[in-house]
């Protein structure tokens, strides 16, 4: 009872506008104010405990690294190279733009990052060229999620974490999914693009396309170098969000040009401000995540699905179906400290791979980053766009079947996560 109360506090908190960090707080003080066993000393020490881990230290080194690329000139080129990839096809904005997410993925492993980073340039260019305000959001949300598959993922940094899942695992496992749910966006993006007739942009000759790859090429080994390091056990997933701290600033400021000495500063604080974010949201979500263990709703959850069957297939369903609930007024991280606990001794249970499963759960968690009410991704391009969340709806919706035929391939199909894991490591 205390447990679902305090989920209660949290949505009501949510639903006024209130910070996720600070509504998960505040979630978790009802909760000791309704129970004997829990005191707010529990609370200071379950924060604390949640990010005190040396691993977690790579997600602001990992923000870092997004934010020196996108100032010191990636983006731009990251764009130029997808135009020269995809361009030539009949809706080519809508093809870069999901292309370009793809390469940012390897980058900075946010999808808000990629939202507002290839957004604020190709929503705009999108809608100078004919293409609706809707679909223009629809498209740009729906494949930054990709930032959240192909390795480097913050997400995936936090079920490693939680789960005490190799990370290094969980970055390959990532790949053959991101790809696969940007090959069915720009399945989605053909067809409409075919019915509207939307402009084809110049197709670029072949010298110049390839000055662009050669160009481009140093920024793409950003997740060669964070990949391989982990791999050859040459260095942690922490070191390798430093080793790429180091390389983007080097690649910035030399080889690029455009990152500026005096901007450093400015970055600092920027990042700062965010891993705060970060950190409080994990913090506060881990001692709510405390609420739920003492109060035995693991088990509780547990004990119900496997009572309704014991077949692994309508179990693995069953999952899907609650974590897409819970997509949908949680944001990804929180939901992610928060279920892990509950949800990976049911599906050890049964037999899956928890790299198969926590692949699984951050692609299904991400959809809830462009579903509303809380769908961050979904925010910051309507914003950009200038549209209203409800007039992009019906745009989304295409993208939204597209994602969930792909999620259900990764749940029953899980060679798909595990083929490179299995073979690299």
């Amino acid at each position: 009872m205390v447990a679902l109360i305090a989920f209660i506090v949290l949505l009501v908190l949510m639903f006024i506008n209130i910070p996720i960090a600070i509504s998960t707080g505040l979630a978790v003080y009802a909760a000791i104010l309704l129970s004997e066993e829990l005191t707010i000393t529990v609370l200071v020490q379950r924060m604390f405990a949640g990010i005190d881990t040396f691993t977690l230290i790579a997600i602001p080194l990992f923000i870092l690294t997004g934010r020196l690329m996108a100032l010191g000139g990636i983006t731009n080129d990251l764009i130029d190279l997808s135009k020269s990839l995809v361009g030539f096809l009949r809706g080519g904005l809508a093809y870069v733009n999901i292309v370009s997410s793809m390469f940012f993925a390897g980058i900075t492993g946010s999808a808000a990052s990629d939202s507002s980073s290839v957004g604020s340039i190709l929503i705009p260019a999108m809608t100078k060229k004919g293409y609706e305000k809707d679909f223009s959001v629809a498209v740009t949300t729906t494949s930054s999620t990709i930032g959240v598959m192909i390795p480097p993922s913050i997400p995936m940094v936090i079920f490693g974490v939680s789960a005490g899942v190799s990370i290094g695992k969980l970055f390959l496992g990532g790949i053959l999914p991101g790809i696969l749910v940007a090959f069915a966006l720009c399945l989605v993006t053909y067809f409409i693009a075919k019915k509207r007739n939307y402009p084809v942009e110049v197709k670029l000759p072949v010298k110049e396309t390839g000055k662009i790859l050669i160009r481009s090429i140093p920024a793409l080994m950003t997740v060669i170098i964070i990949i391989g390091g982990i791999v050859s056990g040459f260095f942690t997933a922490t070191e390798a969000a430093g080793i790429a701290v180091l390389y983007s600033f080097l690649l910035g400021v030399f080889y690029y040009k455009e990152l500026k000495i005096k901007e450093i500063p400015g970055i600092m604080i920027e990042v700062g401000i965010t891993t705060g974010m970060v950190a409080l949201m994990i913090a506060t979500a881990s001692a709510f995540g405390y609420v739920f263990a003492i109060e035995g709703i693991p088990e509780m959850l547990g004990n119900l699905i496997l009572s309704i069957t014991d077949n692994t297939l309508l179990i693995l369903l069953l999952i899907n179906i609650l974590l897409l609930f819970v997509g949908f007024f949680l944001d990804l991280s929180p939901a992610v400290i928060i279920f892990t606990p509950i949800l990976l001794p049911i599906v050890i249970q049964i037999g899956v791979d928890p790299v198969h499963f926590g692949v699984m759960m951050v692609i299904n968690l991400a959809i809830g980053l462009f579903t509303p009410p809380v769908g961050v991704c979904l925010f910051v391009s309507c914003g950009i766009a200038g549209i209203s969340v409800s007039d992009s709806i019906k745009a989304l919706m295409p993208y939204f079947l597209a994602m969930i035929v792909v999620l259900l391939l990764i749940t029953y199909v899980p060679q798909i996560v595990t083929f490179l894991p299995n073979l690299l490591m």
